[in-house]
């Protein structure tokens, strides 16, 4: 037993109300339920409530035990002395308000349906990794929607709030938050907060002033992740460059190290080397980043603008002085989609929540729903439990449903769960 379960019951009023009445025997109607509250105080708050012949607005709170109200120490707060209900699994003690006036309360465990709670133990204590993994066939597509719907929202709020605290260490620079998050991005999930710490030590606004020579470019970029290794012609060049533009910029060392790059149980192709080569190549064709995510409403023309190859060096080397079996080809179509996904989506919806602009948050979804999804272990597992992964929309929306809602067992937050506890 747990007091998010004793939340749903209220929430949706999964009790006996035929005969609804206090401890003390006064008759109950529940006119409004009430909002629940996620911040400190009661539960739910702007309840409404017909006690005998007197309606009453307050607060509801919930707990297991009503001694409960005492080991929380409300009677030493203010903000408890409008609740108008005490709803309780248990009534073990009497609870009054800091007047002295008492409280009335309605104890839940004789009006609850046994096999209900039942269900819901059966789903807690379940150690599959989805633990609705037997009955979830059975549930019907307008839950699973539903829910999907509603966790994809949370995904996009999330990723939006990891873009707006770049913005903000950026001072409201949108330029340099569109660069950095391309970079992050760049570095894919191995290398993305080294590509990070790069970015946020190499200001785009430095690049740009040499974005016509890509040599240029490689060096501020190779120099200042500390991988240049002077073994050829090429890397000797890159040195030479980068040590005059140390100065030029009073560029500070970023302290990275070469055994902070991964290169370790990852192909060529995807080395850091390689994905730093392809940015500084991005680097020279687009002046600016920010207006290219924001203001590009196809995605096709946003793939076809990442659709790179880097210098002609980084095409047969996998590294400095190592020369690749054969050639290193550009982003791949895989490789671009990542990026739309992670960089693109993620700007829109933070940039559309700073302006209060819907549309941008529709092409969010719209870019989601017109891209392939993603595959792994997580978008596998749900497949195998029958869901149709065919976009975007439907793989960040199942990774997000299994990271926040299964992984926690919040089934009762989720319309899946709530359908199989009802039937």
């Amino acid at each position: 037993m747990n007091e998010a379960f004793l939340h749903y019951l209220w929430q949706f009023q999964q009790f006996d109300k035929s005969n609804l009445q206090t401890v003390s025997g006064e008759k109950i109607s529940v006119l409004k339920t009430g909002l629940l509250n996620t911040d400190a105080g009661p539960d739910f708050v702007n309840a409404r409530l017909q006690i005998n012949e007197i309606e009453w607005v307050g607060n509801v709170e919930i707990h297991i035990k009503s001694s409960d109200w005492q080991l929380h120490k409300h009677q030493y707060n203010e903000a408890y002395n409008n609740v108008i209900l005490h709803l309780v699994w248990e009534n073990d003690q009497a609870i009054t308000r800091q007047d002295g006036s008492l409280i009335p309360t309605l104890e839940l465990k004789s009006i609850t349906d046994i096999q209900f709670l039942d269900k819901y133990q059966y789903l807690i204590a379940n150690q599959a990794i989805i633990p609705c993994k037997e009955q979830f066939l059975e549930v019907s597509d307008l839950s699973k929607f539903a829910i999907l719907d509603k966790v994809l929202a949370k995904r996009l709020q999330q990723k939006a709030q990891i873009v707006e605290q770049l913005f903000e260490q950026n001072n409201g620079d949108w330029e340099e938050t569109a660069y950095q998050l391309l970079a992050r991005n760049f570095g894919f999930k191995l290398n993305s907060e080294t590509f990070l710490r790069l970015a946020q030590n190499l200001p785009l606004k430095v690049l740009q002033k040499h974005r016509d020579n890509l040599t240029q470019i490689e060096a501020m970029l190779f120099g200042q992740a500390g991988l240049i290794v002077n073994v050829d012609e090429y890397s000797g060049k890159l040195s030479q460059e980068y040590d005059f533009f140390t100065a030029k910029f009073s560029l500070k060392p970023t302290q990275l190290r070469l055994h902070e790059w991964k290169f370790l149980r990852t192909r060529p192709a995807n080395f850091p080397t390689i994905r730093l080569a392809q940015l500084a190549k991005l680097i020279t064709q687009q002046q600016s980043f920010f207006s290219l995510f924001t203001q590009t409403s196809s995605i096709e023309d946003l793939r076809n603008t990442l659709i790179i190859e880097q210098a002609a060096y980084w095409q047969d080397h996998y590294n400095f002085g190592k020369v690749a079996h054969k050639k290193l080809v550009g982003l791949g179509r895989d490789s671009i989609n990542n990026i739309l996904i992670n960089t693109v989506i993620p700007l829109l919806a933070c940039y559309s929540e700073k302006i209060d602009n819907q549309e941008l948050m529709a092409r969010c979804i719209f870019f989601l729903e017109a891209l392939p999804a993603e595959k792994n272990y997580i978008t596998e597992m749900w497949e195998g439990l029958g869901l149709n992964i065919k976009t975007a929309f439907d793989s960040q929306a199942s990774i997000e449903l299994y990271n926040n809602f299964c992984k926690q067992k919040r089934c009762l937050q989720c319309n899946v769960g709530i359908e199989i506890l009802r039937k």
